[in-house]
């Protein structure tokens, strides 16, 4: 964001109150320091002598924190912008000094964004549909970590009483509806034993939708069981944290389900997105990505700003004869930089033109990583264009 503004605010945000420091950009002086509630009516009233004026409010966690503050703001007529964590904490090192307060940290935030206006990154206002799209995205990777960790703790405790069990359970598995639907009504080998295999076999065949896979894999369950004599003290123990977690695994998983249907149900009323799952190797979880991270493509003035975002951009290093090398970028949004590379790498297996670049990059003597890398770069441009221009993907070749 390189508009120079008249007056900067600088926001230090917290959970329950934030800290403004106003600069004047003419005067070069702080015209106001003090402490705002995490309130709509403390905001408006902090902002209210530059309501409608050229002034920007700047803050560096663009997270749920600055929501209400963003809000606010826009509707008072002043634009709004974040500088990242990494460059505050450059900043603070530069003003020198020890102290750690939330009047130093608002100051030196609107002092920086006054003096290097280039730190300052925009921050579009979503639409209803694209907000929504972005809070489901964000939901879904803490669902994802939450059905990560309770699976986790699942084999730690079946390691830890009946490790034949555990291998039954293995990897993924545990998540399938059979598995997590004995763990969750019997718990380890104790409670699995106690209830019995005719039965566990009974109520496993009075079931819905488990098929004839049910019985194989009860008694692939007792198997394991029998292998395995000695009972570890406290087991029955173990059961009932096993029962816990894999109830919050289930749920866990049944949230993802009810959120993937309603990213589906939004992405389905998107142009954006129908535009982006034309692109071969691109599915739900790219485009749902790609629109939650980026907002309105208008935002970015060219494909390589974006790709810049995007963490896809080479980083050149050049110092006097010793150094000049061209590496793989540290910054960007890594979010959407995972998730753009690993649909490159898909769309070398769906479409021709991916698997022409990627073969001439690697003829060019590249890794297998850097030519997808450059591939992703490579999509970055097509999918610019095409949100740009509002057109589907079209194979030139053919």
């Amino acid at each position: 964001m390189e508009a120079a503004h008249g007056v900067v605010v600088g926001f230090d945000v917290g959970r329950y109150s934030h800290h403004m420091t106003a600069i004047d950009a003419h005067a070069g002086e702080v015209t106001a320091s003090k402490p705002v509630g995490q309130d709509e009516s403390e905001i408006r009233s902090a902002l209210e002598p530059y309501a409608g004026t050229d002034a920007i409010a700047v803050v560096d966690q663009p997270g749920d924190l600055s929501s209400l503050l963003f809000a606010v703001a826009r509707e008072m007529g002043l634009d709004v912008g974040f500088i990242t964590p990494k460059a505050m904490a450059k900043g603070i090192d530069l003003y020198g000094g020890e102290a750690k307060t939330d009047r130093r940290d608002s100051f030196v935030m609107a002092d920086l964004a006054l003096r290097i206006p280039s730190l300052v990154h925009g921050v579009s206002a979503r639409r209803g549909d694209a907000e929504e799209l972005a809070a489901l995205m964000s939901y879904d990777r803490e669902l994802t970590d939450d059905a990560r960790r309770a699976a986790a703790r699942i084999h730690g405790l079946l390691l830890a009483t009946c490790p034949a069990l555990n291998g039954v359970f293995a990897g993924q598995r545990v998540k399938r509806r059979l598995p997590l639907a004995l763990l969750a009504r019997y718990g380890g080998a104790n409670g699995l034993a106690s209830a019995g295999k005719g039965r566990v076999r009974r109520w496993v065949g009075a079931q819905r939708g488990f098929g004839h896979r049910g019985p194989l894999f009860v008694e692939e369950v007792f198997s394991a069981i029998a292998s395995q004599s000695v009972e570890i003290v406290s087991s029955a123990f173990y059961d009932e944290l096993i029962k816990i977690e894999a109830a919050s695994l289930r749920s866990a998983l049944d949230a993802r389900e009810r959120v993937g249907r309603r990213v589906d149900e939004l992405l389905a009323s998107m142009p954006d997105a129908r535009v982006l799952l034309s692109m071969p190797g691109l599915g739900r979880v790219t485009a749902a990505t790609f629109i939650a991270e980026v907002g309105d493509i208008s935002r970015f003035s060219s494909a390589a700003k974006l790709a810049a975002y995007a963490g896809l951009a080479p980083r050149v290093r050049q110092s006097g004869r010793s150094l000049n090398s061209v590496t793989k970028p540290r910054a960007g949004n890594k979010r959407l930089k995972r998730a753009w590379v690993l649909s490159a790498a898909r769309s070398i297996d769906f479409c021709e033109e991916s698997r022409a670049y990627y073969d001439r990059k690697r003829a060019e003597g590249r890794c297998h990583y850097s030519a997808v890398i450059a591939l992703a770069r490579r999509r970055i441009n097509v999918a610019y264009a095409m949100l740009r221009d509002g057109q589907r993907f079209e194979s030139r070749l053919g």
